[in-house]
């Protein structure tokens, strides 16, 4: 099979805008997620449980679809729950937390058109 000048260019475009969409993902996750703390009736607390009961990584990562997203940042937020950041192909941005020990999805923020988390 031989490849033509028009297949090269286009896969080099395409590999461009995928380093333009990993690049830029950071500056839409800081401008497209509210900054500082939330107010009081907007904040989650998960459980006080000891992290040997909690789910692993893994677990929670399945449930809420890391492979469906191009950027995923996740972490253990100060009110011990599971949170992620993502941003989607389509460039939206979603905001999720996840209980830790029942793998329930506690709160969700989304920016564009993504797929809500888990889905």
């Amino acid at each position: 099979m031989t490849t033509t000048p028009r297949f090269h260019a286009f896969a080099a475009a395409r590999r461009c805008l995928s380093a333009l969409a990993i690049a830029a993902a950071p500056a839409l996750l800081a401008t497209a997620l509210p900054a500082g703390a939330s107010a009081p009736s907007e904040r989650v607390s998960c459980t006080t449980e000891p992290r040997s009961r909690w789910i692993s990584e893994a677990e929670v990562k399945r449930l809420f679809g890391v492979d469906k997203y191009v950027l995923v940042k996740f972490k253990v937020s100060r009110a011990n729950c599971y949170e992620f950041y993502a941003v989607g192909r389509e460039g939206g941005v979603v905001e999720a937390y996840y209980h830790p020990i029942t793998g329930r999805l506690m709160k969700e923020n989304r920016v564009g058109t993504e797929p809500r988390p888990g889905q």
